[in-house]
């Protein structure tokens, strides 16, 4: 998959099992974020709402580490601001980073992404493609809905539709309770192993992240509405989705110049690509840390 205006970067470490993702854009744009789930982890977001100053981002950060993953965007800040980027001001330009976490504490070690590793991840930053138990994906998991015992390995994802010459891409973390499906097909890559006999009580925490990309030129009301179809998209995958056990937090970035041409044919673009993404995050993942992973592809 080629894409271009952005970059991707990865830390992680696979004995800690947690990691992140760094997104940087090249070129102006306009970012909204949605919060879909129940129990979000999350920096600046308040700024990509409707009717702030700030219209777009200079960074986005996917981690793992919940709260204490946090502070990987200050690593993403520090490489930004050497560079001399960010919303223009008569001080100096203030870098604008985004970012939202998984919970992903109870695979590996209790550890989480530092400062430094989201400055690595901006410095290992281009435009090529990697997918699987990588950065923010390190530590996910999914199918939890009867505990940990029974979860498969989550991953990050990515996907693309071409709309009449402009793309559409999508990248996505999965750490959600509910399984993973190919919609096509109704098969189950990856989720609860089994049923235990008698009551368990689900883990609290779980998180789908998504980022999606548009080469047109459209508002922030115009993103905000999309951000209903990418939830759409990921709930044909992941089922259940977007409990109160689910801190999802979906990104989406307008960075072309001509506006799209059919509004019908780009709902269809995110949904292709959103699940492409969403299944190649499972499929392309790795077992870790005695977590199986997917084994259909």
């Amino acid at each position: 998959m080629m894409f271009q205006g952005f970059r991707i970067g990865h830390r992680e470490d696979f004995r800690l099992a947690t990691g992140c993702t760094v997104f940087l854009f090249d070129v102006p744009n306009v970012a909204v974020a949605s919060v879909h789930g129940g129990a979000p982890g999350s920096r600046e977001l308040p700024a990509l709402f409707p009717g702030r100053l700030v219209p777009g981002v200079d960074a986005i950060v996917l981690s793992g580490g919940s709260a204490f993953g946090l502070r990987c965007s200050e690593g993403v800040v520090t490489f930004l601001r050497e560079r001399k980027r960010g919303f223009a001001t008569r001080a100096t330009p203030v870098p604008i980073v985004a970012q939202a976490v998984i919970y992903d504490l109870e695979v590996g070690e209790v550890a989480f992404p530092e400062a430094e590793w989201g400055y690595e991840a901006a410095l290992r930053a281009d435009t090529t493609l990697r997918e699987g138990t990588i950065g923010a994906g390190t530590g996910a998991t999914v199918g939890k809905m009867y505990g940990m015992l029974g979860a498969m390995k989550g991953g990050f994802g990515a996907g693309s539709a071409c709309i009449l010459g402009n793309s559409v891409w999508a990248f996505v973390v999965t750490n959600a309770l509910g399984d993973v499906y190919d919609p096509k097909s109704g098969v189950l890559l990856a989720g609860s192993r089994e049923k235990p006999k008698g009551r368990t009580t689900p883990p609290p925490f779980n998180t789908t992240l998504a980022v999606v990309i548009f080469d047109f030129s459209l508002l922030r009301e115009e993103l905000l509405a999309l951000a209903s179809v990418v939830h759409s998209a990921l709930a044909t995958c992941i089922r259940p989705f977007g409990t109160l056990y689910d801190g999802d937090v979906i990104f989406l970035v307008a960075l072309g110049k001509k506006p799209p041409q059919d509004y019908l044919l780009l709902v269809q673009g995110v949904y292709e690509a959103v699940i492409e993404a969403t299944l190649n995050s499972v499929k392309k993942a790795s077992p870790l840390c005695g977590v199986p992973a997917c084994v259909v592809q």
